[in-house]
C-alpha cells in the first residue's frame, strides 16, 4: 500500500536539526508539501536548518509542491490556535487524498485527524526510525532535539513512551 503523506515545516525542520532529514525518504519514498511551507522553510528560512535539505529533496524529485486551490476547505479547516499555512497543509493533504500529515503542532493534529488523516511528529518519526532500526539509539537524538529548541520534557509521557516503545527505557 502507498502512503501519500503532506510534511508541515515542523518535521523539515526538526530532523535537520539532528541531521535525519533523510528519514523522510527512507521512511515514506514520497513526500509533498505546500507552497507555504517551501516559502517559510526555504526562501524565509534560508540559511538555516531544513532549507538545504528540502531544496534539495525537491530537486532530486522525492518531495513535491502540491498546490492547495481549494480556499473554501482552507476556510473550513479554521480552528482556534491554527494558522491559515497549518489550515493549508491539512487541505493540501485532503485535496490529493493523502493519508498521513506530519507535524509537530497539536492543533493541526486534533483538526487533521478529525478529517480522517494520520498524523506523525518528528518524534514518532525519530521513534518509527529507531524500532525499524534505521537509527542506532532515539535518546541522544530526543536530547539534540531538545539543545536545538524543540520543546520536549524529558520527564514527560511523550519522551517516556518513545524511549518506552524504541526500547531504550
Amino acid at each position: 500500500m502507498t502512503v501519500t503523506v503532506v510534511a508541515d515545516s515542523g518535521p523539515l525542520i526538526h530532523l535537520s536539526i539532528v541531521q535525519q532529514f533523510h528519514l523522510l525518504q527512507q521512511l515514506f519514498h514520497q513526500v509533498s508539501t505546500i507552497p507555504h511551507v517551501v516559502e517559510e522553510v526555504a526562501t524565509q528560512g534560508k540559511g538555516r536548518p531544513g532549507a538545504a535539505e528540502l531544496r534539495q529533496g525537491i530537486q532530486d524529485k522525492w518531495i513535491s509542491i502540491v498546490p492547495v486551490t481549494d480556499q473554501a476547505l482552507i476556510q473550513s479547516l479554521t480552528a482556534p490556535n491554527l494558522s491559515e499555512i497549518d489550515s493549508a497543509v491539512i487541505a493540501g493533504a485532503v485535496e490529493i487524498s493523502a493519508t498521513v500529515v506530519l507535524s509537530d503542532d497539536h492543533a493541526v493534529r486534533r483538526v487533521a485527524e478529525r478529517e480522517g488523516l494520520s498524523v506523525i511528529g518528528t518524534v514518532g518519526i525519530l521513534t518509527h526510525a529507531r524500532v525499524t532500526g534505521l537509527v542506532g539509539q532515539l535518546k541522544p537524538l530526543l536530547d539534540q532535539l531538545i539543545d536545538g529548541g524543540f520543546y520536549l520534557d524529558p520527564a514527560g509521557r511523550i519522551y517516556q513512551d518513545a524511549l518506552k516503545r524504541a526500547g531504550e527505557r
